[in-house]
């Protein structure tokens, strides 16, 4: 097994899902938060189950703000790494982990939702995607050699803690 996949599948992946959020969980969240910049007054508040989940999710009224700071985020950070690489060393380089990712991911998210008696694969696969964006995030921060702190470093350290941050609605973070 090769180092970033061993990697990969040494992560918690969804194993914190539907269990009480920690002290360790909100200072994650918060600062996933904060490095999105999101005004401190926004609520973290825990999803109890994988149908509390999908509920979220589904929300057509969901915040969008968070989703539209990272996405300029990521397309920041790609014009930033193929300035410095090229595109096609970009290319190259986050596209050897997508594969090997997404099927470790997926599985982890399988064998989660199954633990709680879901076998909903629409939710599953969202579930695994949000995850495999998490894990692209962070690759991507990687490469463009920003710190610990960034918001896709900080994105993939609550999935790294078995969390599924859902997203904004209502005023509050969603975690799972």
């Amino acid at each position: 097994m090769n180092d970033r996949l061993h990697g990969l599948s040494a992560v918690g992946w969804f194993t914190a899902c539907g269990l009480p959020l920690e002290p360790s969980d909100l200072s994650e969240a918060r600062g996933y938060l904060d490095a999105l910049q999101m005004h401190s007054s926004v609520r973290i508040e825990p999803a109890a189950s994988w149908t509390h989940a999908e509920r979220i999710i589904r929300n057509p009224v969901w915040d969008m703000s968070w989703w539209e700071r990272e996405e300029s985020e990521r397309r920041r950070l790609m014009t930033m790494c193929v300035a410095r690489l090229g595109e096609a060393a970009v290319i190259e380089s986050l596209d050897l982990s997508i594969g090997l990712e997404h099927e470790v991911i997926h599985g982890a998210a399988t064998l989660a939702a199954l633990r709680l008696g879901v076998g909903d694969e629409a939710l599953v696969r969202a579930a695994a995607g949000a995850a495999s964006m998490a894990a692209h995030g962070r690759a991507l921060a990687q490469l463009a050699q920003v710190g610990d702190d960034h918001l896709f470093m900080r994105k993939y350290a609550l999935f790294a803690g078995g969390r599924w941050p859902l997203g904004l609605l209502g005023g509050a973070f969603h975690l799972f």
